[in-house]
């Protein structure tokens, strides 16, 4: 958005100009990501009038449909057999405490608590999380050495260098094809499969909410998977309208 409008003085964006932005999003970038683009250039155009732009609003994106790509347990265990120890540190903090990409490269020596055997990082939104970790990621934290530098991500430690975002994008696709798994599956997938067995295990939303950190129950809604069809129909069963009106002679069941 600063690409697009930073040189112009707000008086000067008009709607032609935001149009053609959001048509260039729907282009490039996920049906997902250009909605949630879309809503921050409505916060950004909002805040513009006060500057002198006149008001307006991006064209309408259509709201996402919801992802149904789960990972079945024998994929999860092939990712977790034997990756190098910073991918599976990578993928241990999206799948056992619910971090995002970004996230997980925020966790540092420094943000561990190892008597509470907590994280804290800041999140999506700007705020600080402080959640519980796994004995699984702390051995992993321990692996990283006695005397590690306090403000460098753990993942970077494990490797033993740095690494930018997009190099562990490309090390989690080279990992995932060497598994074996489809390259529909993303990073992101990890969360989604964790809130969809989290859910099925419990039948209670608020454990998957907690291990995403959602504020609302709607958010956490749109991370499980939708019913397969035969599950659907299973529970279709239950609205069946001769349970509640039987035949002259029978029983309600």
């Amino acid at each position: 958005m600063i690409a697009a409008f930073g040189h112009l003085r707000p008086h000067q964006v008009n709607p032609l100009m935001v149009g053609a932005l959001v048509s260039e999003w729907r282009k490039k970038y996920s049906a997902n990501y250009t909605y949630n683009r879309r809503q921050s250039l409505q916060e950004l155009l909002g805040y513009l009038t006060h500057f002198g732009a006149q008001p307006m609003k991006p064209p309408r994106v259509p709201y996402p449909a919801q992802r149904a790509v789960v990972m079945r347990g024998d994929e999860l265990a092939r990712l977790l057999a034997n990756p190098p120890a910073y991918v599976r540190l990578f993928i241990l903090l999206y799948l056992q405490c619910g971090l995002r990409r970004t996230e997980a490269l925020a966790v540092t020596p420094r943000t561990w608590d190892r008597e509470n055997h907590t994280v804290s990082v800041k999140v999506k939104g700007g705020h600080t999380r402080t959640l519980e970790i796994t004995a699984d990621v702390e051995n992993m934290f321990l692996a990283a050495g006695n005397d590690p530098d306090e403000d460098t991500s753990f993942i970077h430690i494990l490797r033993g260098r740095r690494i930018s975002d997009s190099a562990l994008r490309q090390a989690w696709r080279r990992h995932r094809r060497a598994c074996g798994i489809q390259d529909t599956v993303t990073a992101h997938d990890l969360r989604r499969s964790a809130a969809t067995i989290l859910y099925a295990a419990t039948k209670d939303l608020r454990v998957p909410q907690q291990l995403l950190g959602h504020k609302s129950l709607a958010s956490t809604l749109k991370y499980l998977a939708p019913l397969a069809p035969d599950e659907a129909r299973r529970y279709s069963e239950l609205l069946r309208f001769d349970q509640f009106h039987p035949k002259e002679g029978e029983k309600p069941q």
